[in-house]
C-alpha cells in the first residue's frame, strides 16, 4: 500500500511539474510545446493547468497576454471546451468573458465564430459578455459583443441584462449603444440594476453633468467653436443595430485603399488630425457628439415617462433625479423632465421645491427658469415655505455649499456672490416674505447675517492682504517716477531748460512720466481707501469691489506709462542705437508683463463680478412651460 501510495505521489509531482513547463511555455509563445501536449500526447483542450482557479492552456494565455496561441487553441477546440468555466471563487468565467475584460476584438470575434452560445453565459456576478467588456470601458469591444448579442436578451422583460448594459454604457459614455437599447425597450427608462441600492437609468443620467452643455465649463473660444461645429447622429431604421463596428474586412480594405493613396494625402491627413488635436476640436467635437447623444436619450426616455401613470413615476426615481439635476445645475435635463411631467413640480421631503433648491445650491440657470414661467406658477413657488418655515430667501440667506463657493476666487468675491443671490430673491419674493420668521424664529435678515459671519472675516482679511500687497507696489512706482521727474535725461541746460526738450521722445518720456506717477497715487490711495473700510456686509456688493477695481485699474495704467517712461529715456539716451534699445527694452519688458498677465485676470473677474450681473440673472428668460 504503502508504494502504491508513493507512485501516486510521484505521479502527481510529475504532471504538476508538466503543467508548470506548459505554463512557462505558453508565457514563452511555445506553440511547438503546446501542440507536443495536446496533439501528440493527447491531452484534452480543456485540461485544467492551474489549479485553484480552473484555468485551462486557453484561460491562461489570456490572462498572459499571448493571443496568438490563444487564436490558435480555439481553433482547435469544440464548442463544449470552450463552455468550461473558470472557478466560481475566480468568477466563473467563459473564455469570452475573459477576453471581454481584455478589449482584444479579434480573439473575441474567433470565439464567438466558433461557439456563439457564449454571448449569453452569465459569470458569477451575472453579468454577460458585453456588460463586462463595458464595465472596464473597452469601447471598440463592447460595440462589437453588442452588434452580435441576440437583442431579445437584453429586453427588461428577459432579465436585468439589458438595464445593467444601459447603466455601465452610460457611465462609460458609450451612447451609441444606450440610444439603441432605449429606442429598442423604452421600459429601461424606468427599470433598475439587479443590485440592491442601483438606481434607473434616469437618474443615472442626473448625476452626470458633463453630458451636458450647462454641466460644462467652457471657455469663450470653446463656446463659439462648439456653435460652429455641425455634429449629426447617425441615422438608421428601427430594427438596425445604430452602432458603428469595425470589421476585419474593413480593416483590410481600408490598409489596401492605403496602399493606392498618395504618400501626400496621409501626411496632409495626419497633419489635419495633428492640427484638430492641438486646437482642441476634436475634444470639441466629441463633446458635442455625447451632448447629442444625451439629448436624444433624454428625449426617448421623456416620451416614456409621459406615458405613465404619477404613482409610476415616483416608484421608479423619477422626482429624485430631477432635484438630483437641479443641484448639478442641469438645465436641459430639468427642461426636458418638466415639460412632459408637469405633475413633477412637487417638493422634496424637506418640502423644497426645484427653484428653492437651485437657490440653496446657487444653480442660476435652473434658477432663471423661474422667469419663463406664467404668474400663476410663479406665484405658487414664490409662496411656499419648506418642514422648518423657511420661504425662498431664507434659504438665499443661508451659505452655499463650499462646491459651488470654490467656483469663485477670494472670499471677498464670494461674499459679493452671496450678496447678489439674496439680492435677487429678495428683489421678486412677495413683501410679507422678508420679515417673515422661520421655525427657529429668525427673518431672512439673520439668517444671512449669522450664516455669513466666518464668509466677512475671511473676506475682510482677502481684501487687505490684497490691498497690502498692491500698495507696496503703488508706493515704489510713486517713489521711482517723483524722483525721475527731477533727474531728467541728458540733464539741463545752463538757462536751467532740459537740453533734450525739443525731441518728442523727450515729451514721450515726460508726460508717461507724470501719467504713472498721478495713476499710481490714485491707485495707493483706493488701496488705502480699502483698508480704512469698515468691512460691513453691504460693503462687498459694490462699494469695496468697486474701489479694488479703480486701484487695479490705475495701478496697471501706471505700470504701462513707467514702460513707455523708461523706453523713451533709452531713446534719448542710445539715440539710434537699436541693437542695444531692443534688447534692454523687451528684457526689462518681462518682469512687467508677467505681473500684469498674473494679476489681470482678477480685474477682469471683479469687473464682470460687480457689473455684469445681467450674465447671472437672466429676468427676460422666454416662456418655456
Amino acid at each position: 500500500m504503502a508504494m502504491r501510495s508513493d507512485s501516486r505521489e510521484e505521479d502527481e509531482m510529475t504532471e504538476d511539474s508538466r503543467f508548470v513547463e506548459l505554463r512557462k511555455s505558453i508565457c514563452n509563445g511555445d506553440w511547438n510545446a503546446l501542440k507536443q501536449f495536446f496533439v501528440f500526447d493527447k491531452h484534452p483542450l480543456d485540461t485544467i493547468i492551474l489549479s485553484g482557479v480552473d484555468y485551462t492552456a486557453l484561460y491562461f494565455a489570456i490572462l498572459v497576454g499571448k493571443y496568438k496561441i490563444a487564436e490558435d487553441l480555439i481553433k482547435m477546440m469544440s464548442e463544449t471546451d470552450l463552455e468550461k468555466r473558470t472557478a466560481s471563487s475566480s468568477g466563473g468565467h467563459t473564455a469570452l468573458t475573459l477576453v471581454a475584460y481584455t478589449g482584444r476584438t479579434h480573439v473575441a470575434r474567433c470565439i464567438v465564430q466558433k461557439n456563439s452560445k457564449l454571448l449569453t453565459m452569465e459569470n458569477v456576478q451575472g453579468d454577460i459578455p458585453v456588460t463586462s467588456a463595458c464595465s472596464v470601458g473597452h469601447k471598440e469591444m463592447t460595440q462589437y459583443l453588442y452588434s452580435v448579442t441576440p437583442p431579445d436578451v437584453l429586453l427588461s422583460q428577459h432579465g436585468n441584462h439589458g438595464i445593467d448594459l444601459m447603466i455601465v454604457c452610460m457611465c462609460n459614455k458609450i451612447l451609441d449603444i444606450c440610444l439603441d437599447l432605449i429606442q429598442r425597450d423604452p421600459k429601461l427608462t424606468a427599470a433598475t440594476g439587479k443590485e440592491e441600492g442601483v438606481f434607473s437609468t434616469i437618474f443615472i443620467m442626473s448625476r452626470q453633468p458633463n453630458a451636458f452643455l450647462s454641466g460644462c465649463k467652457l471657455r469663450f473660444w470653446q463656446i463659439w467653436i462648439y456653435r460652429w461645429l455641425k455634429v449629426k447622429l447617425p441615422t438608421a431604421s428601427s430594427s438596425e443595430v445604430r452602432i458603428h463596428v469595425t470589421t476585419e474586412t474593413s480593416k483590410k480594405r481600408t490598409s489596401k485603399y492605403k496602399r493606392f493613396t498618395l504618400g501626400v494625402f496621409d501626411r496632409l491627413l495626419k497633419l489635419s488630425l495633428m492640427l484638430q488635436n492641438f486646437s482642441g476640436i476634436k475634444q470639441i467635437y466629441d463633446l458635442k457628439l455625447t451632448h447629442l447623444y444625451t439629448h436624444e436619450i433624454l428625449r426617448c426616455m421623456c416620451e416614456h415617462l409621459s406615458t405613465l401613470k404619477v404613482e409610476a413615476l415616483f416608484n421608479c426615481g423619477v422626482v429624485e433625479a430631477m432635484f438630483e439635476a437641479t443641484k448639478q445645475g442641469m438645465v436641459e435635463f430639468v427642461v426636458e423632465l418638466l415639460k412632459v411631467i408637469q405633475p413633477l413640480i412637487v417638493p422634496d421631503n424637506e418640502r423644497r421645491h426645484v427653484f428653492t433648491i437651485a437657490i440653496q445650491y446657487r444653480q442660476e440657470n435652473i434658477f432663471n427658469l423661474l422667469y419663463g414661467i406664467n404668474e400663476e406658477w410663479r406665484a405658487r413657488f414664490l409662496n411656499r415655505t419648506d418642514r422648518k418655515e423657511n420661504n425662498m430667501l431664507h434659504v438665499a440667506g443661508e451659505i452655499a455649499p463650499p462646491s459651488e463657493l470654490a467656483r469663485i476666487s477670494g472670499a471677498a468675491l464670494q461674499m459679493q456672490r452671496e450678496l447678489q443671490w439674496f439680492k435677487e430673491v429678495e428683489r421678486i419674493i412677495p413683501e410679507w416674505c422678508k420679515e417673515y420668521k422661520n421655525g427657529n424664529g429668525k427673518t431672512p435678515y439673520e439668517v444671512f447675517s449669522n450664516s455669513h459671519e466666518k464668509l466677512v472675516k475671511e473676506g475682510e482679511e482677502w481684501m487687505r492682504g490684497t490691498a497690502n500687497s498692491f500698495i507696496i507696489v503703488g508706493i515704489l512706482i510713486v517713489t521711482i517716477m517723483f524722483a525721475v521727474a527731477f533727474t531728467l535725461p541728458g540733464g539741463n541746460a545752463q538757462d536751467g531748460f532740459p537740453n533734450f526738450l525739443q525731441k518728442k521722445s523727450f515729451m514721450i518720456f515726460i508726460i508717461s512720466d507724470a501719467i504713472s506717477f498721478f495713476t499710481a497715487s490714485t491707485s495707493v490711495l483706493m488701496f488705502l481707501g480699502i483698508l480704512t473700510s469698515r468691512f460691513a456686509q453691504e460693503d462687498f456688493l459694490e462699494s469695496l469691489p468697486r474701489k479694488l477695481i479703480i486701484g487695479l485699474s490705475t495701478l496697471f495704467i501706471s505700470i504701462a506709462a513707467m514702460m513707455v517712461s523708461f523706453s523713451a529715456a533709452l531713446l534719448i539716451m542710445l539715440q539710434d542705437r537699436w541693437w542695444a534699445i531692443i534688447p534692454i527694452i523687451t528684457m526689462a519688458s518681462i518682469p512687467v508683463t508677467i505681473f500684469v498677465w498674473l494679476q489681470f485676470p482678477l480685474l477682469v473677474e471683479i469687473i464682470t463680478s460687480t457689473y455684469f450681473t445681467g450674465r447671472l440673472f437672466k429676468r427676460n428668460m422666454k416662456p418655456w412651460l
